[in-house]
């Protein structure tokens, strides 16, 4: 067997392709994966997040993804990738498409979210991150 057709986990440069696929889940899906090998593989996760996010990365995509790695790395004392602190949106958003943050429950995910969320602009929940 190959050494991708061994691989059981999503790879960070992967991300933004995966989260293009139109569809259900389309934009976080990809994401959730993640964070579910992150958790449930530890000794993989110097190779998850190897390479990075290529050159011209979606904005939208590559903000999504340094938030989340950026709360995991900060949770799991993991060293943070270096560019993961340049990703941050001007526009306040959340990880999963068509939450109203002005909503009663939009407010209360932007007030109870991670430190992180703040930084980069992007906001989830701390219980996303602890999906298995």
């Amino acid at each position: 067997m190959g050494p991708l057709l061994a691989r059981r986990y999503v790879v960070v440069g992967e991300l933004p392709a995966l989260m293009a696929i139109p569809g259900r889940g389309a934009g976080y899906l990809p994401v959730v994966q993640f964070i579910k090998d992150w958790n449930n593989q530890p000794e993989s996760r110097e190779l998850m997040l190897a390479g990075g996010l290529r050159a011209g990365t979606d904005p939208t995509a590559a903000v999504k993804v340094a938030a989340v790695v950026h709360a995991l790395c900060q949770r799991d004392a993991h060293p943070l990738p270096e560019w993961v602190p340049a990703a941050r949106s001007p526009v306040d958003m959340t990880l999963v498409p068509d939450v109203d943050l002005e909503s009663s429950y939009g407010q209360r995910l932007r007030r109870d979210a991670p430190g992180v969320c703040h930084y980069h602009g992007v906001y989830f929940s701390v219980v996303d991150l602890r999906s298995t």
